[in-house]
């Protein structure tokens, strides 16, 4: 595995915060948006977020069965006037992306604690019922199709001796149990296809996340996220070996 240290090119395409709540009882799509879509937040409107219901009902005539679908808008999707950040504002939570190129987990927490005290202040949830940080790498490594991906990747599960041994592809998904906080973590490695010239793309995916009853305002809240982060770190050094980290050095 690979020491844990700051990367100056880390390979992150997206790292984001998201926060689970329980909702105002009173609270409506319509005061969502009359609240955020203001200058005053500090982002631009881009979407709505819609959320599609399905319904199937089955008749007692042999007839086919009659479907119905639903869409309701659940948030806004706002972005950062240097679209640097992607902001989910839903009834249900909130999430804030970083997009490339990715600073440091410093400047995330700052942009995150700004917008979300906006997002508390505004709409005011009754209680936070998951927490989560998630960190989307894309490496780009320097091998070609027959190469061993183990080179690069710590105790990726190997292909039998006796089988063909150029990889075109993989998916390897672990949810991973932290004993101590009760915090699971999603790891997902991924190689989509192997192309015969250029590096190689492999996805590194880690979801650290808990569920757990706190306080909008409460300091609780970030220092869980400190915790969730120590365990993604955990996760993706583990997933390197030496050779794969001094490539984002």
């Amino acid at each position: 595995m690979a020491r844990q240290r700051h990367l100056p090119h880390a390979p992150i395409t997206e790292a984001l915060i998201d926060i689970h709540v329980e909702p105002r009882h009173d609270l409506t799509f319509p005061a969502l948006q009359q609240t955020i879509a203001t200058p005053e937040f500090g982002y631009y409107v881009k979407n709505p977020i819609s959320q599609e219901m399905f319904a199937f009902k089955l008749t007692l005539d042999g007839e086919q069965p009659q479907t119905t679908a639903e869409a309701s808008q659940i948030g806004l999707r706002l972005h950062s006037h240097d679209e640097k950040y992607v902001a989910q504002c839903r009834l249900s939570g909130f999430t804030l992306s970083r997009l490339r190129p990715y600073e440091e987990w410093s400047t995330l927490i700052r942009e995150a604690k700004h917008v979300w005290a906006i997002y508390t202040e505004r709409l005011a949830p009754v209680r936070v019922t998951r927490v989560a940080t998630r960190f989307i790498n894309n490496l780009q490594l320097p091998m070609r199709l027959g190469g061993s991906f183990q080179e690069y990747l710590h105790k990726l599960v190997d292909v039998p001796d006796e089988a063909p041994q150029a990889v075109a592809s993989f998916l390897q998904r672990f949810q991973l149990v932290d004993v101590q906080s009760n915090a699971l973590v999603n790891l997902t490695l991924a190689l989509e296809s192997t192309p015969t010239l250029g590096p190689a793309p492999v996805v590194i995916d880690v979801d650290a996340f808990i569920e757990k009853d706190l306080d909008p305002g409460g300091v609780e809240l970030w220092v869980i996220l400190e915790q969730l982060r120590a365990l993604k770190n955990q996760c993706f050094f583990g997933s390197l070996t030496e050779r794969a980290a001094e490539l984002y050095e």
